[in-house]
């Protein structure tokens, strides 16, 4: 999700959800890949797309953003978690559907949500943003208790 601010207390807030609810399906259109939990490098390219998404894509719907002047920093918030699991409408904790070892060890139990905010400006280089990306996701992993966690490894 990303807070466009904009003139005289208006604002654009755009936003790229990726829900996985069938998790069979998921399997068949990643192509026989063993489906959950993903891998951080998967996870990390799912939330790279969605941000895209929402600072790139559907901001243009309201103009070219490089021409905005802004009232406050863009803000873009990653956000990974689980809302309910069949019918038991239980949320299983996250690592029942993401991999976190690359990040090494939780010094905190498993929890539903995870997420970070990064305030950038919305058009950024490809190369800039994956960079950007990979530090928050770092100082996100640290913060919940992963403190192994590093910009190689993320």
């Amino acid at each position: 999700m990303i807070a466009l601010p904009g003139v005289m207390d208006s604002a654009a807030v755009s936003c790229a959800d990726v829900l996985i609810e069938d998790t069979a399906a998921w399997t068949t259109a990643l192509g026989g890949h063993r489906g959950v939990p993903l891998d951080f490098e998967e996870v990390q390219d799912v939330l790279f797309h969605a941000w895209e998404t929402a600072a790139e894509l559907l901001p243009a719907v309201f103009g070219d953003p490089a021409l905005r002047h802004w009232t406050a920093p863009p803000t873009t918030e990653l956000r990974l978690s689980t809302e309910r699991h069949d019918d038991t409408g239980a949320a299983p904790a996250l690592p029942s559907v993401v991999d976190f070892s690359a990040l090494g060890p939780s010094s905190r139990g498993p929890r539903q949500e995870m997420a970070v905010t990064i305030t950038a400006e919305p058009s950024l280089r490809r190369a800039e943003r994956q960079d950007l990306m990979r530090r928050a996701l770092v100082h996100m992993a640290r913060a919940f208790g992963h403190l192994h966690a590093e910009v190689g490894l993320a």
